[in-house]
């Protein structure tokens, strides 16, 4: 070793020596956040919906900041830009930008101006809101859609050049991609289980993950089941015989109404060539019923689409906690079948 290389790590050992003895390792010790920026960001990067859809949110928001922090108070500019407008989609602009603030428990829906180059570009002005003290935490933009049918495409949106006196960034994502949705079991579907027979099979394959569904008898339900796939998401929701009053206060108005209660799975899902997989989490209760445990579980099956019918046959049920062979929540290798009708 060289000299030049003993003196190095002489030196080295030298300083971590004294930044041991000199580092506060204490829990208690907080980050100097006084000068913490926000961050504006996109919801997400990418979305779809059906093809007959007429219009689209996308939302932009605050990234997650420190709760002590109050939002900036003054006036925030960013400049978008409508790009790679594809096919049907060569006409997409913005119909208008939207904000909710409660008061009083009651929404009010507020809209935030923008200005349109008539290009596919333009400028978001982000004003404080007088009920609110700052300027909104997220704001949704609404694009218009052509609506029909058998539309078809895609385009892209970009935030940039956020000005801005607050201490303020523009985060990521700030660019996000919308296409039709071209699976085949995109859209909602409806289940009627019209038998006891047949809500004991729906529950065999089901009831595993929601201990709620477990304690269901078939005088329980209407026996109307939904299964809504959306980008990349899907739930199921099983309708219930017992109501509620659910009031809602809409800029200024209320409105009460009663609605059947429901049980709902929710998963993302991958369906391809007839193959169809659910992905999401389930929880584990007490004989109490407290919270013990919360596990990922993976639903395998295949699918079939008819004109307007969806079967779905699914074969196994299985979560982090039961994965071998032989341990599934659920597990039949001929499957269990589900046919929905287009609703």
């Amino acid at each position: 070793m060289t000299m030049k290389n003993i003196l190095t790590n002489a030196s080295f050992l030298i300083l971590t020596s004294i930044a041991l003895s000199c580092a506060d390792n204490s829990l208690e010790e907080e980050p100097l956040d006084d000068n913490f920026p926000f961050q504006i960001v996109m919801d997400a990067d990418e979305g779809a919906d059906l093809a007959s859809a007429e219009d689209y949110d996308l939302e932009i928001k605050f990234a997650d900041y420190l709760p002590d922090l109050e939002l900036p108070n003054t006036s925030i500019s960013i400049d978008y830009a409508i790009t790679d407008q594809e096919d049907d989609m060569v006409d997409v602009v913005i119909d208008k930008i939207i904000y909710e603030v409660e008061i009083d428990d009651c929404v009010f829906e507020r809209e935030l101006e923008f200005t349109d180059n008539g290009n596919g570009t333009g400028t978001i002005t982000i004003s404080p809101d007088l009920d609110l003290g700052s300027v909104p935490e997220a704001f949704e933009i609404v694009f218009v859609l052509p609506g029909l049918d058998d539309t078809e495409g895609s385009f892209s949106f970009q935030l940039s050049n956020l000005q801005t006196s607050a201490n303020l960034l523009l985060g990521s994502p700030n660019e996000f991609t919308y296409e039709v949705m071209d699976n085949d079991v995109a859209g909602e579907w409806e289940l009627e289980l019209t038998s006891e027979e047949e809500f004991d099979s729906f529950k065999e394959v089901f009831a595993p993950l929601n201990p709620e569904l477990e304690n269901l008898s078939f005088e329980d339900i209407t026996g109307k089941v939904t299964a809504e796939f959306e980008f990349q998401e899907m739930k199921f929701v099983i309708e219930l015989v017992e109501t509620e009053e659910i009031t809602s206060c809409e800029d200024g108005e209320t409105e009460t109404e009663i609605e059947n209660k429901v049980v709902e799975i929710e998963a993302e899902y991958d369906a391809e060539d007839g193959e169809i997989e659910f992905e999401g989490s389930h929880l584990i209760l007490s004989d109490e019923g407290l919270i013990e445990d919360e596990l990922d579980f993976i639903i395998e099956g295949e699918y079939e689409v008819t004109g307007e019918e969806l079967t779905l046959n699914l074969v196994k049920v299985i979560d982090e906690d039961n994965f071998k062979d032989g341990e599934e929540l659920f597990r039949r290798d001929d499957g269990v079948s589900f046919t929905f009708s287009k609703d």
